[in-house]
């Protein structure tokens, strides 16, 4: 992947649209975007304690970005900034359900590459996977990226993971 000359301009007819970092954002608020956006795709990565949350989206490497779209949260992008290795990646990229179709997963992803290269790092990645969006792969490579690497995940399922997580609500 190579750094992007311009944004994608948003669609005509699409709203305000603005991206913005959110710096500490509230637990509350992530978990709530992350739910929305991942629980119809079993996400549980992000299901954790308060605690380890926290660690997580506050470390000092980690940049959140919202979008909106006329001034509604329209979804948001993870940033995981290695210095050490002069690498940035994409950690969760997710577009809330009733924005879909609109082109607008196209102006986020432009603006999460953009806030990646921003650290001039060597390399930026996104990782994906069959829990994902049926439509995540084809997204990426079109924004120029390309796979490089296989690998078997499990997660536990997310049925097995909602009773403790209402316990944290």
């Amino acid at each position: 992947m190579s750094r992007p000359r311009s944004l994608v301009p948003v669609p005509e007819g699409a709203g305000t649209v603005a991206v913005f970092e959110m710096r500490k954002m509230a637990l509350s608020e992530y978990r709530a975007l992350y739910r929305k956006v991942g629980q119809a795709h079993h996400w549980t990565s992000r299901l954790m304690s308060d605690e380890r949350l926290a660690r997580e989206i506050h470390n000092r490497d980690t940049r959140i970005f919202i979008m909106t779209v006329d001034g509604h949260r329209a979804g948001w992008f993870e940033l995981d900034v290695r210095r050490a290795v002069q690498e940035v990646r994409i950690v969760h990229f997710g577009l809330l359900p009733e924005f879909r179709g609109r082109g607008l997963a196209h102006v986020m992803l432009s603006r999460a590459i953009f806030g990646a290269f921003s650290t001039d790092p060597k390399r930026v990645t996104i990782e994906t996977n069959t829990l994902d969006h049926p439509a995540a792969l084809a997204l990426y490579q079109k924004h120029g990226f390309r796979p490089y690497a296989l690998r078997d995940v499990q997660t536990p399922a997310i049925e097995t993971m909602l009773e403790p997580l209402r316990a944290l609500s």
